[in-house]
């Protein structure tokens, strides 16, 4: 039996689309984010655990079922009816998402493996194309094996150069081009996702799978099929939002110095792959500190890759031997936490703790005012939670690109704040639809503008208890 093509009728970037052209699911019952990505774009907060079942068997299968006809009878009928019923009255079943652009939400969880919900977005993409689906669109908090994007073949990769390198990757693969290529097979039309660590890599490898595919790609553009067979990477850079917040908000909620353009504010990069990525330099221009600092460490591994065993201060801007970092307010951003080492080291040097490989140098010399560490994504896994809680680190700002940190806080609680990423998320969306790059829609001034900054402080916070900052701000 050949699989249900359905006929397409609009295509991602042809238009910004009405509320009732889209469904919001997510991979699993309960996640906040795919109830507020529904209601940025239209929709009742209601919708996706409405639209969707996530039914798992007793021998432990997994089958997503789109409750489509449940709208013949549900006060938004209008959105699937006219996909029930022939011009002749008769019922027809299997094309409740034509017309539809299908948005799959997808978070990590402490209950549900990464490769569990990788499945999971496969079937639901799946079965979005097979029930008519226009295109279906991976709203990818976190992008699964992205740093797994690299591997031994790949001599031209600059991150591949010398053989302890390759020893250290030899007999592992590039699973992401691998998840990439399910991905497409299964119907996703394009991969929306905040902050990928590598996305020039992940971009290149979506390139190498669309190349692969592209003989089924073409059948299906000669047939106009929703089934595309190809594969859009769309990565949301969080700097302008980082620095509308460092701008708007670290006065108050980090209690920085930024006054005479930052002047009392150093950005250090934790390891040079920050530095190369751009990320830190980017967050520094946004917020409009122009002379605020820049200190760039660079961090060697032992033999094994488990351990650090030496920082080095790679590059410097705008400090001295004379001054050093005597009052200043630290901010060190990473795309992600995971050990807590990296962060820690880094601090510690700041702190005046010698380390070696850099014996205290006279230009991060001092006692900081203040050092607030920043993560776009962490699970708080292992001891990291014991050693992020050092009084070395006075704030600590995560996202909920990965929603586990706010449920594995512990004790951190007390320096913590989480930026909410939802309506970013939701307006690039709105970007791709119309074929627009989000990340030039996304300025600090549209964020300011549109108000789509949260930040919640956690109860108990122990600079903020006291002013009235808690929850949503």
């Amino acid at each position: 039996m050949a699989y249900m093509h359905h006929e397409a009728t609009y295509s991602l970037g042809d238009r910004e689309l009405q509320p009732i052209d889209r469904v919001v699911v997510g991979t699993r019952v309960g996640p906040k984010e795919p109830r507020r990505i529904a209601k940025h774009l239209g929709l009742s907060t209601e919708h996706p655990e409405a639209i969707i079942s996530h039914r798992v068997w007793d021998d432990g299968e997994y089958l997503p079922t789109f409750r489509c006809k449940d709208g013949l009878v549900r006060p938004d009928a209008i959105r699937f009816k006219r996909n029930y019923q022939r011009e002749d009255g008769a019922r027809i079943w299997g094309h409740g998402l034509e017309g539809k652009v299908v948005y799959v939400v997808h978070t990590l969880s402490n209950t549900l493996t990464s490769q569990d919900l990788d499945k999971r977005v496969e079937f639901i993409a799946d079965t979005a194309k097979y029930n008519g689906a226009e295109a279906v669109v991976l709203v990818a908090y976190t992008l699964d094996h992205s740093a797994q994007e690299r591997g031994v073949h790949q001599d031209e990769h600059e991150r591949m150069q010398g053989d302890d390198i390759k020893e250290k990757f030899d007999g592992q693969s590039p699973i992401s081009q691998l998840q990439l290529k399910q991905y497409a097979t299964a119907g996703i039309d394009a991969i929306i996702t905040p902050h990928n660590h590598c996305p020039e890599d992940t971009r290149r490898l979506c390139d190498e799978v669309n190349e692969e595919l592209e003989p089924l790609s073409r059948k299906s553009a000669e047939n106009n099929w929703t089934q595309r067979y190809n594969l859009k990477f769309v990565h949301v850079d969080l700097a302008p939002m980082l620095g509308y917040y460092l701008s708007d908000q670290a006065p108050s909620s980090l209690q920085f110095d930024i006054s005479n353009q930052g002047e009392n504010v150093l950005f250090l990069c934790v390891d040079t792959g920050m530095y190369n990525s751009g990320f830190v330099q980017r967050v520094r221009e946004y917020s409009g500190l122009s002379k605020a600092a820049l200190a760039v460490m660079n961090k060697v591994r032992n033999m094994n890759g488990t351990g650090i065993d030496v920082i080095e201060l790679a590059h410097v801007e705008g400090l001295s031997a004379e001054r050093g970092i005597e009052g200043m307010c630290v901010f060190a951003p990473d795309d992600v936490i995971r050990s807590g080492e990296t962060m820690r080291k880094n601090i510690a040097v700041l702190r005046g703790v010698s380390i070696e490989g850099l014996e205290r140098d006279p230009r991060i010399r001092g006692n900081p005012a203040r050092v607030a560490a920043y993560a776009t994504r962490t699970n708080f896994a292992g001891n990291s939670v014991k050693i992020l809680s050092s009084p070395a680190i006075d704030d600590l700002v995560i996202t909920n690109a990965d929603p586990r940190a706010f449920k594995n806080l512990g004790q951190l609680d007390n320096k913590a704040q989480m930026i909410w990423i939802n309506f970013m998320m939701a307006e690039a969306a709105k970007a791709v639809e119309a074929g627009k790059d989000p990340n030039l829609v996304l300025t600090p001034q549209h964020i300011r503008n549109s108000d789509l900054l949260r930040i919640e402080i956690p109860h108990g916070h122990y600079s903020l208890s006291g002013t009235g900052q808690r929850g949503i701000i």
